[in-house]
């Protein structure tokens, strides 16, 4: 869903951002699977289910819309990825695992309450006027 929504929205402080939150991510997928390749288990594929690949094509659908648009299909997004975070950490997974999922869960805290900000404060227009 990222990659969607930075090819639509161009340069500017929103998407030196997203391209942040999107490292996180990728981040992410790297430290849980080598949990599990410390524990001798092959780490699934990082490709997004039905549910990933819906909303990655709504998300390319709104982002096409212009930068509001797609900040509110990424902050729905968010929101989806941090009740899964909030699920995860209810299960009763190893202190090392568990960490793992504490320090995303903060990541996605942050990326969710920035996403807000930037809508509640039209961040991109900023951007717009910044452009030369």
């Amino acid at each position: 869903t990222y990659d969607r929504a930075l090819a639509a929205i161009g340069a500017g402080q929103v998407a030196h951002t997203l391209a942040s939150f999107k490292l996180d991510h990728q981040r992410h997928v790297l430290a849980l699977s080598g949990a599990l390749l410390a524990r001798g288990v092959a780490p699934p594929q990082a490709q997004p289910d039905l549910k990933g690949s819906i909303l990655g094509g709504v998300t390319a659908v709104r982002a096409r819309l212009g930068t509001e648009q797609a900040l509110q299909a990424m902050r729905t997004n968010e929101q989806l990825t941090t009740s899964s975070y909030a699920r995860a950490l209810a299960k009763p997974f190893p202190e090392d695992v568990l960490e793992i999922v504490r320090r995303g869960d903060a990541d996605e805290r942050r990326h969710l309450a920035w996403i807000e900000r930037a809508l509640d404060t039209r961040l991109w227009e900023a951007d717009a006027a910044a452009q030369p």
